[in-house]
């Protein structure tokens, strides 16, 4: 007798107890499978979010430590305040506000938000005062220039551009008053060592910012004052020419160090946070890289690294009360003067 006939004759299949036997054990498989099923998906689910912030959580402090310091060398006045992330599935944004110190105050210079992701796509900075975008204004055949929060965007003139004119606000002072704070950028007629520009600056005011010559001569060239063809419509030489005017380069265009940090609190010897920031920012993968290499470039002169005699200031930022700046007027080394934020001393 073979297997299938004994068990024929032990169970009878077609009894109403064999097939409860049968349904309940086909309810108990399925039950465990759709157990496991869950179990595995509950696991699966966790891992993911679990993954998946560790994912966002490291791409956010990236770039929150690119933006910091790409602030050691750019950025004129401007620090990082307060921050925030809001992280999704797959996608994070970066949220930070901006201040910049004129007197004794912060004064509010715009909130930035950079979305990133963790599957490569090209992330970007954005916010309602995004860097870079400028509004002119027109007043009396003048025009100034203002970044999104309505704040004056400062101006540089390099001391190897001639340029036909050189805006002077030293002699705005008597008009905007005693009673104020100011943030001015100044440009010296020549390069300078940080020992001679600290040496050359009245104790009164303070320097808030140092702007470092980062220009070769190709750089140079490109900036001078010169002739360029006109073009019609289809795209050729009609043999007109405009005279183009020197570059004046703006705040967001300028490279430099920082003289205070973000409390005001003056740094005794801003080129070693310069160099360092430009060799870590060269070394790691970021947004900026590209400038940190030009920066690089510019200052190692082919020595294989750059030193602090590499760093020569060719202008600064400083702030302070209209009586403190008025010690500037008559200062030979400097060749423009730009206003950037005016507020009320109380």
């Amino acid at each position: 007798m073979n297997d299938e006939k004994k068990l024929t004759e032990t169970f009878d299949f077609n009894s109403s107890e064999t097939r409860k036997i049968l349904r309940r054990a086909k309810a108990f498989t399925l039950l465990r499978t759709i157990a496991v099923s869950l179990l595995v998906f509950l696991l699966l689910s966790a891992a993911i979010v679990v993954i998946n912030a560790g994912m966002l959580n490291r791409i956010s402090n990236d770039e929150l430590a690119s933006e910091q310091n790409f602030d050691l060398v750019a950025r004129p006045n401007t620090y990082m305040s307060q921050y925030q992330t809001d992280d999704g599935f797959l996608t994070g944004e970066l949220e930070y506000v901006t201040h910049r110190i004129v007197g004794n105050r912060a004064v509010y210079n715009g909130t930035y938000k950079i979305r990133y992701n963790i599957v490569p796509v090209v992330s970007g900075i954005s916010g309602h005062s995004a860097r870079g975008q400028l509004t002119r204004i027109e007043f009396r055949e003048e025009h100034t220039y203002y970044n999104r929060v309505g704040h004056r965007e400062m101006k540089f003139y390099h001391p190897r551009i001639e340029y036909g004119n050189y805006q002077n606000d030293l002699a705005l002072l008597e008009e905007i008053g005693e009673n104020k704070y100011l943030e001015l950028a100044l440009s010296f007629d020549r390069d300078y060592s940080f020992e001679e520009v600290r040496a050359m600056l009245p104790d009164e005011i303070k320097t808030v910012w140092y702007w470092v010559d980062t220009y070769n001569e190709e750089d140079l060239s490109g900036m001078q004052g010169h002739y360029e063809e006109l073009r019609g419509k289809d795209g050729q030489k009609i043999g007109e020419k405009i005279y183009q005017e020197p570059e004046v380069l703006f705040a967001n265009e300028v490279y430099g160090m920082k003289g205070v940090d973000a409390c005001g609190i003056t740094i005794e010897d801003p080129r070693r946070s310069f160099i360092n920031a430009i060799n870590f920012g060269l070394n790691h993968k970021n947004r900026y890289q590209a400038q940190f290499q030009r920066l690089y470039d510019r200052l190692s002169s082919d020595k294989g690294e750059v030193t602090k005699d590499n760093i020569r200031i060719i202008g600064v930022v400083v702030t302070g009360d209209t009586a403190s700046m008025k010690l500037l007027r008559d200062e030979g080394y400097i060749k423009a003067a730009t206003l950037g934020i005016v507020i009320d001393k109380f």
